[in-house]
């Protein structure tokens, strides 16, 4: 069957001439199948009713098969030309009909077709550009997205350190950064402390281990004395 899209004759007869064809090919292949059977079926019973008939149903179905495939190879190559005849000459339709929904087109000559034609073409550019502009906008949105939340991250950060100016009475930034100097010179100090704490801390829990081994070694003693 041949692969043209015949979609106007689709359009014009409400159903597609390739799908007529091919039922119309299927029906005879059908018709032919189901005349062999009772063929095949009148055959044997016929050999039943001769004597000493040496022929079997088996071989009669063989013989069905055989000829079957003769057939349709013959029918395949006949039925391709009646294919080619329907589409070509029975349900094409001819460039000069036109359906009655499309006899609107009978109005326009050929150039204003063309013009109409451009002026669609010209339209399409424009609406792609519409869309890349409106995709342009976008991205334009979202960038402005990010930098508004930037700067909502920045004036957070400046007005804490406004409170922070507020609660240790600093008035600029020159104070703001004297005061900083400050804190940061403070850290060392506050480290010697820890470390000086963490140290105390750390020989006591030495002594203490130290106390509790000697308690023990004397408890030892003691009972190996008694022993």
């Amino acid at each position: 069957m041949e692969d043209i899209l015949m979609m106007y004759e689709t359009q014009f007869f409400g159903f597609s001439p390739q799908t007529c064809v091919l039922r119309v090919q299927c029906a005879i292949q059908d018709s032919l199948l189901d005349v062999m059977l009772v063929a095949e079926q009148v055959v044997i019973r016929k050999l039943d009713e001769l004597p000493d008939c040496g022929i079997t149903p088996s071989s009669v179905r063989a013989c069905t098969k055989t000829f079957l495939q003769v057939i349709k190879s013959r029918f395949d190559v006949t039925f391709e030309k009646l294919e080619r005849g329907l589409l070509q000459h029975i349900l094409k339709i001819p460039a000069n009909v036109l359906l009655p929904e499309d006899k609107v087109h009978e109005q326009y000559p050929e150039e204003q077709y063309s013009e109409l034609q451009e002026e669609i073409a010209q339209l399409q550019q424009c609406y792609k550009a519409e869309l890349s502009g409106k995709q342009a906008l976008l991205d334009e949105q979202e960038e402005q997205k990010m930098v508004e939340l930037k700067l909502e991250q920045r004036i957070h950060w400046f007005d804490g350190l406004k409170n922070m100016w507020k609660d240790n009475m600093i008035r600029d930034v020159h104070e703001s950064l004297i005061f900083i100097e400050q804190s940061v010179q403070k850290v060392p100090d506050a480290l010697k402390k820890i470390i000086a704490q963490c140290e105390g801390e750390l020989s006591k829990s030495q002594a203490v281990a130290t106390s509790k081994q000697e308690d023990e070694c004397e408890t030892k003693r003691k009972r190996l004395k008694i022993e």
